[in-house]
């Protein structure tokens, strides 16, 4: 049997920009043969799906809800820590990977 993927997802206001990040965060993965799962979502609906996922990472135009998210995602041990800069704007799903792998460790 194989392991359960691990499960990230990334946060900003809407999930229109995060969803674009996710699948480059997805495609990383992939190409290195990990078992993850990359999903894109809005900050208010973390609230509701957060036991779902192991680890979050939130886009940095939404760094003014760290507090709030992490409250939630304290409840569910789950790490939050804001998406490298440098690594959003260039969208580097390689970066982000490496970021959320080292939340997990």
């Amino acid at each position: 049997m194989s392991e359960q993927p691990k499960k990230l997802i990334i946060l900003c206001s809407w999930g229109a920009t995060s969803s674009q990040l996710a699948k480059k965060v997805q495609d990383a993965a992939e190409k290195r043969g990990l078992s993850f799962e990359v999903d894109a979502g809005g900050t208010g609906e973390f609230k509701q799906k957060a036991d779902n996922y192991d680890v979050a990472l939130l886009e940095p135009q939404v760094r003014h809800l760290k507090k709030e998210v992490t409250k939630t995602a304290d409840e569910f041990n789950i790490p939050v820590e804001l998406v490298d800069q440098r690594a959003f704007a260039l969208m580097d799903g390689d970066k982000v990977l490496d970021q959320a792998l080292n939340l997990l460790k």
